[in-house]
């Protein structure tokens, strides 16, 4: 899935009046944000019950939550939508298909 955050600043808070480091980190603050806002409903979170072997008393049982996420620039993704588009001629039908969901759903948000 593809997601865009967006803010706005006045142009004089962009020049000069708020120093450069600190407009940097509210930006990023208020863009991860957004992001972290969107993302977040479709974590796929992962479990995993475990002992923990560290403990060295009686290995207590410990649960694991995991995710992962894989970020590409917009640049890269347009490079392997590419590459992925040029070679589904060469695939069976129903690979084609499988393949066109997967760049439809990380095109469509």
């Amino acid at each position: 899935m593809t997601y865009k955050a967006i803010t706005t600043l006045k142009k004089t808070d962009t020049e000069g009046r708020i120093p450069a480091y600190t407009l940097d980190q509210y930006v990023r603050s208020e863009l991860s944000r957004q992001l972290i806002d969107a993302v977040k409903p479709q974590l796929f979170i992962h479990r995993s019950d475990q002992i923990d072997e560290s403990d060295h008393s009686a290995g207590s049982p410990v649960v694991t939550f995991t995710t992962e996420l894989i970020l590409l620039k917009p640049e890269q993704w347009q490079q392997l939508k590419k590459s992925l588009s040029g070679s589904l001629d060469s695939l069976p039908s129903d690979q084609q298909h499988v393949l066109q969901q997967l760049i439809d759903d990380v095109e469509v948000n």
